[in-house]
């Protein structure tokens, strides 16, 4: 082991007993009793520091200390286009944010936020918490299918991107390759390279690590040699379950599941034993039908149980889950979650582009608020893109400049600005539709 993953996992060992610990002496008969008093510890500094929920407070639309599974669902459910369209009002301004995230995804619609450091106190040990479901130590060599969006941007941040990735990675055992261009081509160099680094387990774009399976065939018996912990797909789910199955015929290893999002962080996480487990320490799942009523099937809502400068309550992510586990309301295991379909643009039948690397190009600009990608039958594709100002074809020449760093012929595509997106017949606005 080298010094500085031994040094890593040294430093984060005490936490992440804490973290097992805790999981391991706690009943499940107690989670719900754990959360609701965890959620009015916050509930407090909320109501007071948070405008909208302020608001509802002191016109007794919400009572100042939630009793019970009763009161608590006195509380609205709120969705990610509504926070969008209100961030100030659902942010904690009682301190300044030391920086703000922007969520990508298969929408086109970004919801930018704000965020405070010391956040990833509280997630950090639980991402590690939920690896070692499948023996994944912090000093473990990690090799990462994943955006390089650090390349898209510019200036003086760019650059420190670029060391970190080049120069910082390395020293604690991670291995970056590019998710945009899934071509086979690249994805052999992929295969190669994975070979080269011998890592203990490969994290990637589910759906890129189907088509990285499906690529290095030939090279089965290779990557077995490794005697890979595991591989991990995340930020969308396999489209069946025969491409995990093949996954692990390939890598001839556990293929698990993380479940996360920009604005949540880690929420679940597959178990060998098949099962999602939540990360209920940190946040509050519920699961609902149509009306908001609870549910082992439907929409999957989330409330987060530390402190934040956008903290989420009841917030409706946009997933649905199904084999929902309860303790009373709150759910700490579920079998399924369907959504998070982030389909390929394919500039030709062998070049498919990830979703996210279009979504990185785009939203480096701070004036564009939504945008979406239609296609013809004959592949004629065309960015539309919202935003609050009119835009000028030096802003479209800088989107174009970081597509063309992902693949040249994206900086051909055409940019029009619209005052309102596409919306499937469910009244869903996806990324990429058809014309």
């Amino acid at each position: 082991m080298f010094l500085f993953p031994y040094l890593r996992e040294k430093s984060m060992q005490p936490k992440l007993n804490k973290e097992i610990d805790f999981y391991r002496n706690q009943s499940v008969d107690t989670i719900s009793n754990y959360q609701l008093t965890k959620f009015n510890e916050l509930w407090q500094g909320i109501q007071n520091n948070v405008p909208y929920f302020k608001r509802l407070v002191e016109s007794n639309d919400l009572p100042r200390q939630i009793k019970g599974w009763t009161d608590f669902q006195k509380i609205p459910i709120n969705s990610r286009s509504y926070l969008k369209e209100n961030v100030n009002d659902f942010s904690d301004y009682s301190r300044e944010p030391d920086f703000w995230i922007s969520t990508g995804g298969s929408t086109g619609n970004p919801l930018n936020f704000p965020s405070w450091k010391e956040e990833s106190v509280n997630y950090e040990p639980s991402l590690w918490y939920a690896r070692s479901f499948y023996d994944i130590k912090r000093s473990d060599r990690m090799f990462r299918l994943w955006g390089h969006s650090h390349v898209l941007g510019n200036g003086l941040a760019k650059y420190k991107k670029i060391i970190k990735f080049k120069m910082g990675h390395p020293l604690i055992g991670f291995k970056r390759f590019s998710a945009y261009d899934l071509s086979e081509t690249q994805l052999k160099i992929a295969g190669e390279e994975i070979l080269k680094f011998k890592p203990n387990y490969i994290i990637g774009y589910s759906k890129a690590l189907q088509l990285l399976a499906r690529a290095n065939m030939d090279k089965k018996n290779d990557f077995q040699k490794l005697n890979l912990k595991a591989v991990i797909g995340a930020a969308e789910g396999f489209d069946k379950e025969e491409d995990k199955n093949f996954i692990g015929e390939i890598f001839g290893c556990p293929v698990g599941l993380e479940y996360a999002s920009m604005e949540t962080k880690l929420l679940a996480h597959t178990h060998p034993d098949g099962s999602y487990k939540v990360i209920w320490k940190n946040n509050l799942v519920e699961c609902v039908d149509d009306n908001g009523n609870p549910a082992q099937e439907g929409r999957i809502l989330v409330t987060s149980l530390y402190p934040r400068a956008f903290p989420l309550v009841r917030y409706e992510l946009g997933d649905l889950i199904s084999g929902a586990l309860k303790n009373k309301n709150s759910v700490y295991a579920f079998s399924q979650v369907k959504g998070r379909d982030n389909d390929f643009l394919m500039i030709d039948e062998n070049t498919p582009i990830h979703s996210e690397g279009i979504t990185h190009a785009i939203k480096l600009s701070d004036k564009i608020t939504a945008y979406q990608i239609r296609y013809t039958p004959e592949n004629m594709y065309t960015i539309y893109v919202k935003s609050n100002s009119n835009l000028t074809e030096h802003d479209f020449n800088e989107i174009r400049s970081r597509l063309k760093k992902i693949d040249s012929r994206l900086s051909d595509l055409n940019i029009k600005q619209v005052n309102q997106l596409k919306q499937t017949v469910a009244g869903k606005t996806k990324w990429l539709i058809e014309e």
